[in-house]
């Protein structure tokens, strides 16, 4: 665990924090990527530099989201949300998930009902959103309020989106990202059936790599 701890540290140090001045990517793999690290090393080292830091940088970038930004994961709201959920989850902030991250949730489903994005990857396409609905229901897969029903209903929707997409792809990588995400939907238990199948399809993929997968 320490040997971690100091690689996280070193990692954190080598990133410039004067990035917290200006906000360039807020999603996972900018700014909320590097608050929830920086939370982390707090809980573990105890050391309260690590909490200000995240603080600081959750509050610019909480101020500096706006829905003008891109919907996906890797650089966007996706990647905010995802966070945000982490971080409440996870007991390092308090709050009501709903209503911090209504708005969120508005632009995902207008999305998926428009299918407004053409890649399929977890970063900047239709996986990152697919991540976004598996975090808001995962701990809340029993519950049957209008708001959780209504992330259900999206849900199979975007999981129809996957499998309309699927078709063509012929690179490993990307086979292995739509089957991790995959993993994740299956323990949502939500329309299984068809996420199976979907799962299926990924596998010969991944094997028959360069070729064109052919459903069973």
């Amino acid at each position: 665990m320490p040997g971690r701890c100091n690689k996280m540290i070193d990692y954190v140090n080598k990133e410039n924090m004067e990035s917290v001045r200006g906000i360039e990517n807020p999603g996972m793999m900018g700014e909320m990527g590097k608050i929830i690290g920086f939370y982390r090393l707090y809980r573990q080292t105890a050391e309260e530099e690590w909490e200000e830091k995240a603080e600081v940088l959750l509050d610019e970038v909480m101020e500096n989201c706006s829905l003008e930004l891109p919907v996906t994961y890797g650089d966007g709201l996706c990647g905010v949300g995802v966070g945000i959920e982490y971080l409440l989850q996870e007991g390092f902030v308090e709050g009501d998930a709903d209503e911090i991250l209504w708005q969120i949730d508005c632009r995902v489903f207008n999305t998926i009902n428009s299918r407004a994005i053409g890649t399929l990857g977890i970063g900047k396409g239709i996986c990152g959103l697919a991540y976004y609905l598996y975090y808001r229901l995962s701990r809340r897969k029993g519950e049957e309020d209008i708001k959780v029903l209504r992330m259900k209903e999206h849900l199979i929707y975007l999981i129809d989106w996957i499998a309309d997409s699927l078709p063509g792809v012929r690179e490993s990588s990307l086979f292995e990202e739509v089957f991790f995400i995959l993993c994740l939907l299956h323990r949502l238990d939500v329309f299984n059936a068809k996420v199976e199948k979907l799962m299926e399809y990924c596998e010969k993929g991944m094997i028959t790599s360069g070729r064109e997968a052919v459903w069973i």
